[in-house]
């Protein structure tokens, strides 16, 4: 069986791998996938040679994120899910999430559940929501 995990760096990402691990068992092949944010970048005119143009800033900024992202995926490996692929992505998490499952054929999904207020909600939407109505396979959602 192929487990995708999504983690992030909070403790019910790492529960969420955790109980994955447990439950799924070590003989089955496990992806951790960590996604950062793309964030965006507005300029006006830039002064020539003087700063970076808007195309090098947003490549600067998701290298970064790629980077943490990777650091994320890296620390749950070693602490919760050994010889585990990771991977990591930009961009919207739920999206990404579901791009990287069809593309490795993943058989389940695997997410922690934050407890979000209903104002956190609305300045950012539920993933394991977008994960549930559109994923190419089944989504497990750890309480």
């Amino acid at each position: 069986m192929n487990v995708l995990i999504a983690v992030d760096d909070s403790t019910e990402s790492r529960e969420a791998a955790t109980v994955a691990y447990r439950f799924f068992g070590a003989d089955n092949e496990y992806s951790l996938l960590s996604v950062g944010d793309s964030e965006p970048v507005f300029s006006g005119a830039w002064p020539v040679g003087s700063h970076h143009s808007s195309g090098d800033l947003v490549g600067l900024l998701d290298k970064a994120a790629s980077d943490e992202a990777l650091r994320v995926a890296a620390k749950t490996n070693a602490m919760i899910v050994p010889d585990a692929a990771m991977t990591t992505g930009i961009g919207d998490p739920g999206r990404v999430i579901c791009e990287r499952a069809a593309e490795g054929h993943a058989d389940v999904i695997v997410i922690g559940s934050h407890d979000k207020s209903f104002w956190e909600r609305l300045v950012h939407p539920s993933v394991g929501r977008y994960l549930v109505d559109n994923a190419p396979c089944p989504v497990l959602i750890v309480r």
